[in-house]
Formats: C-alpha cells, structure tokens, sequence
C-alpha cells in the first residue's frame, strides 16, 4: 500500500461521486486486503490528500451535515469525505 493506491482509490471514488466519498471498513479490509496498519495509514494519507482538495473528513462516530441532513459516521464507514 503506497501514495499510488491511495490516489486510485480516491479517484475511482470521485469518478462515482465527487462531492461524497464513504470509505467502508468492508471496502478496506476485505476488497483491498489491508491490514488495520494499513488501513490506518491509508486513512492518514487519504486525509492529506482530501483536505488538501476542499473536502472536509470525517471518521467514525463523528457528526457532519450534508445537503441540510445532520448525520453521523456510521460504525461500518472508517471516513466520510466531503466536497466544500
């Protein structure tokens, strides 16, 4: 897991939708095969990256509001990221 495979992931998610990006424990763990040091490094560097393109990140437990809805990060979903 490098810079690279971040970015992929980031970009096949924003080819999806790139205002709202939900990062699944499922997706990580068992899609990409990351180990949980992986995937805390995956997090970390995720959210460089999308803090340093106008998204605000949000990770488990923690509320946010999107199109007029509070909500909060699911269980399942490691990071929410979220076009400004």
């Amino acid at each position: 897991m490098d810079v690279k495979f971040v970015g992929n992931v980031i970009d096949e998610k924003q080819e999806k939708d790139e205002k709202y990006l939900v990062f699944s424990f499922f997706e990580l763990r068992v899609k990409h095969n990351l180990t949980e040091d992986e995937i805390s490094k995956f997090l970390e560097l995720s959210k460089n990256r999308l803090e340093n393109s106008n998204y605000k990140v949000y990770f488990t437990g923690q509320s946010y509001t999107y199109l007029g809805q509070t909500k909060k990060v699911k269980d399942n979903e490691l990071m929410i990221a979220i076009k400004e």
